[in-house]
Order: C-alpha cells, then structure tokens, then sequence
C-alpha cells in the first residue's frame, strides 16, 4: 500500500476500534501493541496500560523507534480519534495489523476505562 502525498493529516478514514472492544481485546489477553500519538505533556498526564509514546509531531521516526513486531494488531491512540489516524495509516500501509482507537483517550475515559501513568504502568490514575 502506498501512503497518500499528506499521510500525515487527520483526515480520511482509517480501520477503527471502539473503546468498548478495545477494553475486551485487553481483558481477554489479545496479544496487542498500542501506541500513544499524543503530545509528551498528553502521555504523561496518563494513557492506556502499557502504551508506547510515538507522538505524532515526531513520526515517522518516532513510530520506526519503537520496533514494533508482528505479535498482534497495534492500537493507536490519541486525545479525540484525529492524531491517531496518520500513524494507524502509516502502519498500515507497512503491513501492520493497525486500528485507531474510535474517539480516543476522550471516549476512552467517557467509556469508564480508566487511565494510568507512563512512569508507573500499574498503578491507575484517578480522573
């Protein structure tokens, strides 16, 4: 698959997976990879249980760091579905089994999931 001329913007449509099903894939142990597009000061403040930081402002370079193997989908995220959709593009257009998380962190947390920090994966942040 070859990447349109502006990959890099948050428009078109992309292969998107709802936070509800998102948090199954989680709970039953799917093997996945996710990756946070967000902004460092966005990351810190609390992302998704064993996220990967790839800001979107740094990619692709910052996607190509994190070597992502071909152990399972990868699940881009980002504050409101927008960010996350030229990552999930450039994956896919690499072969990468890749959705965008439909509404982001922002349906995320509305969908009652909750946050934890990159600093200390385990313990959940309060919102």
């Amino acid at each position: 698959m070859r990447l349109p001329f502006l990959w890099w913007l948050p428009l078109g449509s992309v292969p998107e997976i709802n936070p509800k099903t998102f948090h199954q894939w989680l709970e039953d142990g799917r093997p996945l990879q996710i990756v946070d597009a967000r902004t460092t000061m966005e990351y810190e403040q609390g992302t998704i249980a064993n996220a990967r930081h790839a800001p979107l402002t740094g990619m692709p370079a910052s996607m190509e760091q994190l070597n992502l193997n071909g152990d399972g989908p990868v699940v881009v995220l980002c504050l409101s579905g927008h960010r996350s959709r030229p990552g999930t593009r450039w994956l896919r257009a690499r072969g990468v089994e890749a959705y965008s998380l439909q509404g982001g962190i922002t349906a995320w947390k509305r969908a009652g999931f909750s946050l934890h920090s990159p600093l200390d994966q385990d313990s959940p942040q309060s919102d």
